[in-house]
């Protein structure tokens, strides 16, 4: 963490460099740090942009497209195979913490005995507990409570400790706010109509936030969670109420602050024909058999011609993880040999554009968590589990546009329908028509399944997460009842599960990232401690974290 230590001493220049990272950025102000006139305005605006920076650029390309199954392409490097680069891993850790975090953490420190910068403090908060709870899903125990003390040593949180701390910050700082208090001039989060802070949706973000990892953690402390979940059930229109509450942060509209997706995949387009973002099969799999009007709103039409004859969810077509075949399996001949990227189905352009505006958090997870929460007993709530369940799916329609009678129609749909099981007589194929190319994983609902209704939420809450790459690997992690094939040619190196070997060949998705080797040589003796609190005490990339469960094999291979 010695990093960390010198940008103290540093910050206050260094963001004089910034100035450009504005969207709204920019309206943050000139002059933004002289030591004795801090700005918070540009602070939290220079936050704002590095969150994109840090979890929706190369993070996101590199990593998280692979871990969620959402998009294809770019999948031949050592950490999209499931692998671990120490030098990749140092430059995520420095984005969060140095650039994300830091700046809202400064607002705090300097400001918080400041009553005229009341609620600015406790929004500033706010944040820096949402890019927390990121990271700490990434990596496990970090840094926290003394990440910012000057020090040889920086201490290791225990995960669950960060957890417990993250929901008193977020009760506390919903509590706190003062709706007739003060305002960012220029909020890039929850602008109101004059750009200044919209308090009241700053308030419903905290308390989601909180219902997010309350249910999140109900794996590994139950009683917690339902004390939290309890607490929020009762007054629920202090929760996200509604698509107007979504939590939004938008892209800049220049070669500073624009997309990152823009420049790698507009601009330089021709040049990185061989990593466009195409669809991915697995969320093909879970959206096309039940004519998903989503479909059209995430994904372009395939290539016809480089489509199988008579393909049974055209024109959508996903690429696999890999094209080869695991041991055991024969297919002639294999669609996907001798394909490229741009064969497939591609990202819609809005995806892509500068000033992309992405999803931190939305009201139709909400509505999810909720189902989810009823349904598994975990608290009550004015509707059923039911009830909620439909008014999350008709969130993530009208969050994208989709005409209400084909969301209708979507909603009768079995399988989708509520606590209906998948009609595997649909088509000739039977369950074949939900699976993936290989044939080992599938998107049906049966009785075989422990849980249908549970499958059912999930699934859902996978698709409205579409493009949150980093949320959605959080949800597979935590609930383990989706699937998803292991990847056949994983990094032997450094595989998630140590695979390459005869007995164990595949890689299942990682459970975790392992720490990087910055933290190795600057912060050692504390590492060594946050490793001892890892489950098995393993600073591996298949290391369970607090809140997940253990990685859901696949039967097919375990049994061939």
């Amino acid at each position: 963490m010695k990093q960390i230590k010198i940008l103290l001493a540093g910050f206050a220049a260094m963001a004089i460099s910034f100035v450009s990272c504005t969207n709204d950025f920019e309206s943050a102000n000139a002059n933004p740090n002289e030591l004795n006139e801090i700005n918070p305005e540009y602070l939290f605006n220079t936050s704002s942009y590095y969150t994109l920076n840090a979890f929706c650029g190369s993070m996101k390309k590199v990593l998280l497209a692979n871990y969620s199954h959402y998009y294809g392409g770019a999948t031949g490097g050592q950490v999209q195979r499931y692998g671990n680069q120490g030098s990749t891993n140092d430059s995520y850790w420095k984005n969060v913490y140095n650039y994300a975090i830091f700046p809202v953490h400064f607002i705090q420190t300097q400001m918080e005995n400041d009553e005229q910068y009341h609620n600015r403090v406790l929004i500033a908060k706010i944040w820096e507990n949402y890019l927390f709870s990121q990271a700490v899903s990434i990596w496990g125990g970090i840094p926290k409570s003394q990440a910012f003390n000057a020090g040889e040593r920086v201490p290791y949180d225990k995960e669950s400790d960060i957890y417990y701390a993250m929901l008193n910050d977020l009760k506390a700082c919903a509590d706190g706010l003062k709706m007739d208090g003060d305002v960012y001039k220029a909020d890039p989060i929850f602008p109101s109509g004059q750009k200044s802070s919209d308090l009241l949706k700053w308030k419903k973000f905290a308390n989601s936030l909180r219902l997010r990892l309350a249910v999140r953690i109900c794996n590994a402390d139950r009683s917690k969670a339902t004390e939290v979940i309890d607490e929020l059930m009762e007054n629920e229109q202090n929760l996200m109420t509604s698509n107007e509450d979504n939590c939004l942060l938008q892209w800049g509209d220049n070669a500073d602050t624009r997309n990152y997706f823009y420049d790698y995949l507009v601009i330089n387009r021709e040049s990185n024909l061989d990593k466009l973002h195409s669809a991915g099969e697995s969320i093909l799999m879970y959206m096309a058999p039940y004519a998903d009007p989503r479909l059209e709103k995430f994904f372009t039409p395939a290539n016809a011609a480089s489509m199988p004859d008579n393909f049974h969810w055209a024109p959508y077509w996903g690429q696999p993880k890999v094209s080869n075949l695991p041991s055991g399996v024969s297919l002639s001949p294999n669609p996907h040999s001798g394909k490229t990227a741009d064969d497939y189905s591609q990202l819609q352009d809005k995806f892509t554009e500068q000033s992309y505006a992405e999803v931190i958090m939305n009201y139709a997870e909400v509505c999810l968590l909720k189902s989810e929460l009823v349904h598994k007993g975990l608290g009550s709530g004015s509707q059923t589990a039911e009830a909620y369940y439909n008014a999350g799916v008709n969130a993530s329609m009208a969050q994208y546009g989709v005409d209400g009678g084909k969301v209708n129609n979507y909603l009768q749909t079995p399988g989708i329908k509520w606590n209906t099981l998948t009609d595997l007589t649909v088509t000739e194929e039977g369950e074949d028509y939900y699976k993936d190319f290989i044939g080992i994983v599938s998107s049906a609902i049966t009785s075989d399944e422990p849980d249908p209704i549970y499958r059912q939420i999930i699934m859902q809450q996978y698709i409205a997460m579409f493009y949150q790459s980093l949320d959605a690997w959080t949800l597979i992690r935590r609930s383990q009842v989706l699937e998803f094939p292991p990847h056949f040619q994983p990094e032997t190196g450094y595989g998630a599960v140590n695979a390459g070997t005869k007995d164990n060949p595949y890689a299942y998705i990682p459970q975790r990232l392992v720490y990087p080797d910055s933290e190795k040589t600057n912060n050692e003796y504390e590492l060594t401690k946050g490793i001892a609190n890892l489950d098995g005490g393993q600073d591996a990339m298949s290391t369970k974290l607090w809140f997940a469960l253990p990685t859901k094999t696949n039967p097919y291979l375990t049994n061939n």
